[in-house]
Order: C-alpha cells, then sequence, then structure tokens
C-alpha cells in the first residue's frame, strides 16, 4: 500500500480556509498531521498562510523544533509530571487544563494558554474551579508568569449549544478581564465554518486543511469539502491481484465494507478486509485506488469512511500506521503513555494508556463530541490519553477500560469503566462515578472486549511484547525467533534475576546466528565473542558487576566491545542503556518457589516482556519478532465470514 501526499493542496486549503474565516490559522498537526505527515503538513499549512501550529503533546512539538521549524507551537494534553521546563527551553506553547498544571508550567517558565471546559467534557479547567484557576492565574501573571491565550473547545451538538459554548467562553474571558491575554481561540474546522461568532483572535483549522469535510461523510462523494473549495491532501493506492491486496486492518484500513475502489480504471467494491488482505469484487488486477480525488473520478475517503460507519478524520489518521517510524520516545514527560501489547504470537492483547485528566464534573455535562452521552449527577470524569489515531476505533465508544492503580497493591486487579461520549482522536473520556482513580494510573483496553481493536498503531504508540514462555526448550527456541531478527550494531539487554533463562535465551540468538564455540555464561569473564555463520560477531556479555558502580562508563570502556560492528547480547544489561542510542530490553521473571533449587531445570514458565527503544527499533521491527501468519490468520478470518457473514 502507498499512501501519497500532496502538500500543495494542504497549503492550498490553508489559504483557502484562511481567507474565508479572515482571522489568524492555528493549523493543526497532531498525530502526525492526521496521517499525513506532521513536517510536511505544518511547512505546508505555514505556507498558506497559518501563523501557528497546534499538536496535541510536548513529544509532537519538540518533533518538529528537531525538523528545524520555528513557527510558533501550542501543545494541549500533558502526561502527569510533563516536563514543562522542555517546553520552556524550545519556545513552545502549553494550555494548561488544571490549577496543578497552571503552577507547573509558571514554575518552568512556560507561556501559557488557560484551556477551559465550557461543554466538551474532556481536556480543559471544570467550571467549579475556574474561578479559582483564574484568580491564581492572576497571581502568577503579577509575579512574572507569561499567560497569553485562553482557549476552549466546541462540542458540535448543535449551533444552539455551540453558541451557548461561545457565550459561556465570552463570559470566562470577562472574568479574566486582569489577565494579559493576548489571543483567545474556541473554534475547530467545523465551528469556525459554521460559526463565525466564534472565530473570535484565532481559529484552529486541523481537518479541512487536509481536504476533508468537517461535517461528515454525507453522501461519501466528497461533495461537501469540493463546495468548500477543498482538494483532498491523500491519495492511497494498492496492487491487486485477481480481486486480492495484501493489505489490510494492520496496516490501518477500518472495515468497510462495500466501499468502491477503482482497479485499474474499472469500479470494483470492497468485499472482505482480514488484519493482511483485502478482497475486492469483481475478482479484477491492477492498481487500486482505495481513495483520492472525487474531481478526478477517484473514490473519496469521505466513501471509506461512510461504509465504515465512520468519519473521514479518522480514515485518514490512521494512514500513519502505513509508515514505518522510530521506536517512540520513552521520556514519560513528554506525551502520555501509548502502548500496544502484543503477545508473543503477534495477536494483540490489549492497548495500555493512563489518566492524564481528573475533575469533578456538574450533572448535565455532555461529553466529547455531539454530548451523546450526558452526566446524570455529580460524578468525577477521568480522561484518558488514547484515541483513534492510536488504535482506539471510533467504533470502541461503549467498550470498558480497566483502571488500576500505577503501583497497584496485591489483590486489586483493576476496575472496568465503559468509554462514554465518543471516541476522539487522542481521548476517551470514563464516567467513573465516585471511584478514587488519580493522574498515572493505567488504563487498559483488552482486545477482547474490542475486537475492531486491532494490531494498528499509530506513529505515538509504542509496541511491547508480553507472553509467557512454558519452557527451557521454549526459551531457547524464542532466543532463536529474536536472533533471526537481528543485525550488526543492535543491542539486547537481559534484565531478570538469577536462573531466569538469560542464558539460555542468549543459546538460541547464538543458534539463530550460527554462532561458533558453546554459548555460555560469560560471568567469569565479563564478556565472550563468538564467531558467526550470519557475519556480525556474537558478543556475549555479563554487565552484573557493572550494577551500583559509581563509575559505570569507565566499566563499559573496560569491556572494549565492538557496539557497531556486532551483536551485543548483555545479561544483567540495565547498566549499558546509558551508552546506547538504540537497545532491544527483554524483561524475564521467574516464578516466585519456596528454594532457588526447586526450579533449576528452567521447567517453570517465564514471563517475558519485550520493548524497543531509539531509532534502530521501530514499531513494525520488534512486531517482525513475532510476525503472525497471515495466510493462517487470514484463513481463519475467511471461515469467520463464511460462518457469519462478517468482515473477514
Amino acid at each position: 500500500m502507498r499512501v501519497e501526499i500532496d502538500a500543495a493542496a494542504i497549503t492550498a486549503n490553508t489559504r483557502v480556509l484562511a481567507t474565508r474565516v479572515g482571522v489568524p490559522v492555528c493549523g493543526v498537526v497532531k498525530a502526525d498531521g492526521y496521517g499525513h505527515g506532521a513536517e510536511l503538513a505544518a511547512r505546508a499549512m505555514l505556507a498558506g498562510g497559518a501563523t501557528m501550529l497546534g499538536v496535541v503533546d510536548l513529544a509532537e512539538a519538540l518533533a518538529l523544533r528537531a525538523a528545524g521549524i520555528d513557527a510558533p507551537v501550542l501543545a494541549w494534553l500533558h502526561a502527569p509530571g510533563a516536563d514543562f521546563a522542555r517546553a520552556a527551553a524550545h519556545d513552545v506553547e502549553v494550555a494548561v487544563s488544571s490549577i496543578a498544571q497552571l503552577e507547573a508550567a509558571a514554575a518552568a517558565g512556560a507561556t501559557i494558554h488557560l484551556k477551559l471546559d465550557t461543554g466538551l467534557g474532556r481536556n480543559g479547567i471544570a467550571r467549579g474551579d475556574r474561578a479559582a484557576a483564574i484568580a491564581r492565574a492572576v497571581e502568577l501573571a503579577q509575579g512574572g508568569a507569561r499567560i497569553r491565550g485562553l482557549m476552549s473547545h466546541l462540542a458540535g451538538t448543535s449551533r444552539e449549544a455551540d453558541l451557548a459554548q461561545l457565550a459561556d467562553f465570552e463570559a470566562a474571558c470577562a472574568d479574566a478581564a486582569a489577565l494579559p491575554i493576548e489571543v483567545r481561540h474556541l473554534a475547530n474546522s467545523q465551528g469556525a465554518l459554521a460559526l463565525p461568532e466564534a472565530r473570535l483572535d484565532m481559529v484552529r483549522i486541523g481537518m479541512a486543511a487536509y481536504g476533508i469535510d468537517p461535517d461528515g461523510p454525507a453522501a461519501g462523494d466528497g461533495a461537501g469539502a469540493a463546495a468548500l473549495g477543498l482538494v483532498p491532501a491523500m491519495r492511497v493506492v494498492a496492487d491487486v491481484v485477481d480481486g486480492v491486496a495484501a493489505v489490510g486492518l494492520d496496516d490501518g484500513l477500518l472495515p468497510a465494507l462495500g466501499a468502491p475502489v477503482l482497479v485499474g480504471g474499472e469500479p470494483a467494491r470492497v468485499a472482505a478486509i482480514g488484519p493482511c488482505r483485502m478482497r475486492s469484487e469483481p475478482a479484477l488486477s491492477g492498481e487500486a485506488v482505495l481513495w483520492g480525488d472525487p474531481a478526478l473520478g477517484e473514490p473519496s475517503a469521505d466513501a471509506w469512511a461512510a461504509a465504515a460507519g465512520t468519519i473521514g478524520y479518522e480514515v485518514v489518521t490512521r494512514m500513519a500506521a502505513a509508515t514505518p517510524h522510530a521506536a517512540v520516545d520513552a521520556d514519560a514527560g513528554l506525551a502520555p503513555r501509548r502502548v500496544l501489547e502484543l503477545g508473543l504470537d503477534g495477536e494483540p492483547h490489549r492497548l495500555v494508556g493512563e489518566v492524564v485528566g481528573v475533575k469533578r464534573a456538574e450533572p448535565g455535562l455532555g461529553i466529547s463530541y455531539g454530548g451523546e452521552y450526558v452526566t446524570e449527577r455529580e460524578t468525577t470524569l477521568a480522561l484518558v490519553g488514547l484515541g483513534y489515531a492510536d488504535g482506539v476505533t471510533r467504533a470502541a465508544t461503549g467498550r470498558p477500560v480497566v483502571l488500576a492503580a500505577s503501583t497497584p497493591a496485591p489483590g486489586m486487579p483493576g476496575v472496568a469503566h465503559p468509554i462514554r461520549g465518543r471516541v476522539a482522536m487522542d481521548q476517551v473520556v470514563l464516567d467513573v462515578g465516585d471511584r478514587a482513580v488519580a493522574l498515572g494510573d493505567v488504563a487498559a483496553l483488552p482486545h477482547a472486549s474490542a475486537p475492531e481493536l486491532t494490531g494498528m498503531v499509530g506513529p505515538r504508540v509504542a509496541v511491547e511484547l508480553a507472553g509467557a514462555v512454558p519452557d527451557a526448550d521454549a526459551m531457547e527456541a524464542f532466543g532463536e525467533r529474536l536472533g533471526a531478527q537481528l543485525r550488526a550494531g543492535d543491542a539486547v539487554l537481559l534484565i531478570g534475576p538469577l536462573g531466569a533463562g538469560k542464558t539460555t535465551l542468549t543459546r538460541g540468538i547464538g543458534r539463530a546466528l550460527g554462532a561458533r564455540g558453546t554459548v555460555q555464561s560469560p560471568t567469569f569473564v565479563l564478556a565472550r565473542t563468538h564467531r558467526t555463520a550470519a557475519g556480525p560477531d556474537l558478543q556475549h556479555v555479563d554487565a552484573y558487576r557493572l550494577l551500583g558502580d559509581a563509575d559505570e562508563a569507565a566499566e563499559l570502556d573496560d569491556l572494549d566491545l565492538d557496539l557497531e560492528g556486532a551483536i551485543t547480547v548483555a545479561e544483567w544489561g540495565a547498566p549499558l542503556e546509558h551508552a546506547l542510542e538504540s537497545w532491544l530490553r527483554v524483561e524475564i521473571a521467574r516464578p516466585a518457589v519456596a528454594d532457588e533449587r526447586d526450579d533449576d531445570d528452567g521447567s517453570a514458565p517465564r514471563a517475558v516482556r519485550i520493548s524497543g527503544h531509539g531509532p534502530a527499533w521501530p514499531s513494525a521491527r520488534l512486531r517482525a519478532i513475532v510476525a503472525r501468519d497471515c495466510d493462517g490468520v487470514e484463513g481463519r478470518a475467511e471461515e469467520r465470514r463464511d460462518e457469519t457473514g462478517g468482515t473477514a
């Protein structure tokens, strides 16, 4: 599958929109530019007249800075313990949604926008906390803090409801008259076009700049976007042979049965979509346009959205999964936790996030776009930093999310709460009633309870592999699978207690590489080098003696390792992390036993967790370790389709 992006279309769309709204435009490039590429989209929007860029978190903002983009940038969703000092150091403006965030951002010297909840029910300072937050902001501003903006977000429930939000926001602006506010902004693409009164000092333009009608797919013909003078910026094509293309759900496609596609210039329809394959009818061959520009006779993204029962926003944003990305920055101070956990068989287990906002809400508050869920009484809302850009499809509304403390007490497995309101691009809301919940609590969406969650992940999501290895033979076999994916310069750090199976795993890696000599524990020699049939040497290291040393770097230098030309496997490897740009972390836990001697033969199962760190370990490469057998998966899917008439 190839995703083609027309930067000139984004520039032209931004220019059209800026002219129409008549106020400064903040071009939104969150979620990898809605699947179009953040850097490309940012430069295109600036060329079209945008005066500011909007992102969801600090990781996205700093990525723009690293790409050399120096335009004003605003980030508005923050993980617990957000590193506002780094925002200040890179001139990234931050929106704060609580008094605690306000205090932290001001202390760090960041430029601040107060984000108020006027009826969307997601992030934003709750109405009950508004007066106190504004009063504290005035005090901080008098002390030198730079509080530049006031913002909120329209829910798009109805024109009347949006006007009520506007009135509430203007009242809050009046209450904040003592603040040196330079910019007030409320409207997104839909609101900016439909509600001129809400344009204020700036509008935030996202989806419309990419050529998608913000009002939804309508008839699926793209006519709404065309009427606004917008041109689709994304074209998605795939090669089809006898009606079958090697693309599917794992590439980010939504199950859109009946969606029109153009195969070799001839019309066809999607008949089935599995994890790795798509089937269309009639069984034509050629290049298939899944969506593109209706003005050229191609299907629109809106047509795919209509068939999938969603909106064009979700369809195009998920295409970020089709492009390989480096491993996500693990710095918790830059972005909320987002992890797709796969089993050692490659099947998705769960999507793991964290609570990034907790607030007390009044009765009658609509939650998320359209206000489809309304609080019945005073309650606590927990905001989780996951959305459809991360694999939680919009169809997952109502599915249970399991909340558990970040450090759970024994016997406290967590409690499930359904997603309330529509799933957004990067947020879901849970109504937890009077239950205690805290920032940083773990939020997990099990695959078993949300089968529409696939193996698709966007660029903001890290991948981890987790599962049980039944015995020593299986551990060695898994090491062989891992070894088949290694190449020169790779470092594998094995973490686990004595007897966990670290050497057994390394033995399997050595077998895959064709290592010469017996692979055994290097405890007494610190490092042992094996020539291999694969080419690069295998360096087997025991880093135990580096644990707790005051001068770990000097100890590592003494080992004289070839970290670039060889494959390094380090037992007790945690101390090596500081010296590496990229590494694969393999954690092995053995079951507790009354006597160490009870498990000397390695016969008890081990729990294994694998995570990639740094540019050498993009999510696609990590997943290759446990790649699913597409033929087998598709066969099972076809059987289910034949039995149920559903999606393959």
